[in-house]
């Protein structure tokens, strides 16, 4: 069975690439400089940890919904196969 990659598969790619470029660059500059831009580097991961929360969010919402609607399935199902046997 072939798995689909999804939107979030290629946003969390994405995010990994650009935080391993992000923090080799920043090792540069301070090989360079002997410091980094602490601001900018605190922006960049509160920035890549909100989008990865709000994924996971979004990932926990989609779950507990197909759950949910797996159980209406399985009640209606019972449903039927109680009512087959009266």
């Amino acid at each position: 069975m072939k798995k689909k990659i999804g939107t979030m598969d290629i946003i969390l790619l994405v995010v990994g690439v650009f935080l391993l470029l992000f923090t080799l660059e920043m090792i540069h500059l301070f090989k360079d400089y002997s410091m980094i831009p602490d601001t900018l580097v605190t922006c960049v991961f509160a920035a890549i940890a909100s989008e990865c929360g709000i994924m996971g969010w979004i990932k926990n919402t989609k779950e507990r919904a197909r759950e949910r609607e797996w159980m209406k399935e399985d009640q209606k199902m019972e449903e039927q196969n109680n009512g087959n046997h009266h």
